[in-house]
């Protein structure tokens, strides 16, 4: 039994224990299964960041990555999918404040700074057409909302999460959400 204990298979630890064996062992093997985990997941955020980019899309979630590595003595041993998004978030602020989208980034940074309350998106989301509707909305967000949207229900951070990732206050990020959702609402009720 103390046996099985100590070799239990990398596929069976959770995401934080295998980031404290690669932070304290530099521990190839582990640092590949969260990455067979995750990175997937982590294009696809990527890629609605930016607009269906995948070339783009890929050189951040490898980026991401080898941030991971390169900081892996820096892991607090709080929850992994929360600060592997914080690295993947100011890789898409960086690359929003040193590429042509500077004009993105402005509208980002500012939608950042507004404020909004909490509120249930799923309870519009019925049926197929509402989901075609939310995608067509979604894709004419700004960043900073499509962002806001992604991390809360498509990556489904909790907000003391999302204020982790974003590096702003609890309440500014419910606030957001809510502007954003009564938003979402009142366009998916017209249309």
């Amino acid at each position: 039994m103390i046996i099985s204990r100590l070799f239990k298979p990398l596929s069976a630890l959770a995401d934080d224990e295998l980031m404290q064996r690669v932070s304290g062992k530099d521990d190839d093997r582990a640092y590949d299964e969260l990455y067979h985990r995750h990175a997937r997941k982590l294009m696809g955020f990527f890629y609605r960041q930016t607009d269906g980019d995948e070339a783009l899309a890929a050189d951040l979630t490898q980026d991401t990555f080898m941030r991971v590595w390169t900081a892996r003595d820096k892991y607090s041993g709080a929850s992994f999918r929360a600060w592997l998004l914080t690295i993947a978030y100011n890789l898409l602020k960086n690359h929003y404040r040193h590429s042509e989208h500077q004009r993105r980034y402005e509208q980002f940074a500012m939608q950042t700074r507004e404020e909004a309350a909490d509120s249930n998106i799923v309870e519009i989301l019925d049926g197929e057409a509402m989901d075609l509707a939310l995608k067509a909305l979604l894709e004419k967000m700004t960043p900073g909302n499509r962002l806001l949207f992604s991390l809360r229900f498509e990556e489904e951070l909790t907000v003391p999460q999302i204020a982790l990732v974003l590096a702003i206050p609890e309440g500014t990020v419910k606030s957001r959400l809510h502007t954003l959702i009564q938003s979402l609402k009142q366009k998916l009720r017209s249309s």
